[in-house]
């Protein structure tokens, strides 16, 4: 059975301690061996980019710090598909975005422009603090952790 082309890719400002979650992640999975039909990507706060290359997959795994109200460090499992896109089924919360256009920009982009993956999986983790700093906070750090867990869940 062929696996299904897979990106993983973070989103966030790395100079805003809590927001880089997705670049942090990326490094550390940069240093697992992986399976060759993953991708890892650090899109940082440029939806634009990754509006024109998500579509080059099957499915895309997205990190990112999500700010839904809950406590910090506390972890978030989203699934989108097409059928979500097409019915504009998105969570309230993922509008919440300090990126260029936003995570949710970029996926409606590369919905309208014909190239959306079969399956995208948002994993992200509630800040604590997106203050200027070029580290995570303590509690953020301690979920890092757990997100690599989930991710590599994801891919087995």
């Amino acid at each position: 059975m062929l696996e299904p082309k897979t990106l993983i890719c973070g989103f966030g400002n790395s100079l805003r301690r809590d927001d880089g979650l997705g670049a942090y992640v990326i490094d550390r999975l940069a240093k697992r061996e992986l399976p060759d039909y993953i991708t890892l990507r650090d899109f940082g706060t440029s939806g634009f980019r990754a509006a024109l290359e998500i579509g080059d997959y099957d499915r895309v795994i997205v990190i990112d710090a999500i700010r839904a109200g809950g406590t910090p460090g506390t972890l978030y499992r989203m699934v989108l598909g097409y059928e979500d896109m097409i019915n504009n089924n998105l969570p309230g919360s993922f509008v919440i975005s300090l990126h260029e256009i936003g995570l949710e920009k970029a996926l409606a982009t590369a919905f309208f422009a014909g190239h959306f993956p079969e399956e995208v999986v948002i994993l992200g983790c509630e800040p604590e603090d997106v203050s200027f700093g070029l580290t995570p906070s303590k509690i953020v750090e301690e979920s890092v952790k757990r997100l690599l867990e989930l991710v590599i869940s994801e891919i087995a």
